[in-house]
C-alpha cells in the first residue's frame, strides 16, 4: 500500500550472491546458510535481473559483487558521517525518477567516480551534457514531449547499467546568488554516477 504523502521512497529486492539452488546463478554446494547477511545484497527489480542473467554470470560474479556491495557500503558509511544530513542521494532506476530530480532545477551538482581513460571520459562526458540539456529545456516541453523524455532517460539508464555504471541523485534547495540578491530556495540538482567496472571485478581472477 503506498502513502500518497510520500514525497519519496526506495524500492528494492533482497538478492542472493550465491544461490542455494543448484541451477541458480553463482551456485555453491555445502553452505550451511544461503540467507546470511554476507550472501545478501540489496538491488533494484531490474538490477536484480540483470546480475542474474547467465550471459552476465562471469562480468557478475560472486567475488565482484561481494567487492561492489562492500565499496557501496563504505560510501554509505562516508556519506552517512558528513556534517550535511540533508543530501541524502538515492539510486535511480527510472525515467520519471530522473526527470523529477532534474526537471527545473537551476543548476546541477555533478560527481562521478575516478575516470581511467578517454573513452569513459567521453562517455561519463556525454551523459552529464544529456542530463544537463533535459534539466534547461524539460519545464518548458509539453506532457507528450515529457513523457518522451523519461522513456529516453529510462533508455539511458538501462544502457548504463549494461555499461556497470549507475546514477544516484536527489533535488535539494541551496542559498545562491542571483542578479546581487542572495536566496536559499534555489532547486539543485544532485547527482552521482557511479562506475562499478572499477569495483574489482577481475581481482578474482588474479
Amino acid at each position: 500500500m503506498t502513502n500518497e504523502n510520500q514525497s519519496d521512497f526506495n524500492i528494492g529486492e533482497e538478492c542472493h550472491i550465491v544461490s542455494s539452488k543448484p541451477s541458480g546463478p553463482r551456485h555453491e554446494s555445502g553452505w550451511e546458510n544461503y540467507d546470511v547477511y554476507e550472501n545478501l545484497i540489496l538491488l533494484c527489480r531490474n538490477h536484480h535481473k540483470t546480475i542474474d542473467d547467465i550471459s552476465n554470470i562471469i562480468l557478475f560474479s560472486k567475488e565482484s559483487l561481494i567487492a561492489i556491495k562492500s565499496k557501496h557500503e563504505s560510501w554509505v558509511k562516508e556519506e552517512l558521517s558528513t556534517t550535511n544530513k540533508t543530501d541524502r542521494v538515492n539510486l535511480i532506476s527510472t525515467g520519471s525518477e530522473l526527470a523529477a530530480i532534474i526537471s527545473g532545477c537551476y543548476a546541477m551538482e555533478r560527481t562521478n567516480d575516478p575516470i581511467s581513460n578517454k573513452e569513459d571520459a567521453e562517455y561519463i562526458g556525454s551523459i552529464w551534457q544529456t542530463l544537463m540539456d533535459y534539466m534547461d529545456v524539460f519545464p518548458y516541453w509539453e506532457p507528450y514531449q515529457q513523457t518522451q523524455a523519461e522513456f529516453e532517460l529510462q533508455e539511458l539508464l538501462d544502457e548504463m547499467s549494461k555499461k556497470g555504471y549507475f546514477i544516484y541523485g536527489t533535488r535539494v534547495r541551496r542559498k545562491m546568488k542571483y542578479a546581487n540578491n542572495e536566496t536559499d530556495n534555489w532547486p539543485v540538482a544532485l547527482i552521482y554516477i557511479r562506475d562499478t567496472t572499477t569495483d574489482a571485478i577481475y581481482e578474482g581472477a588474479e
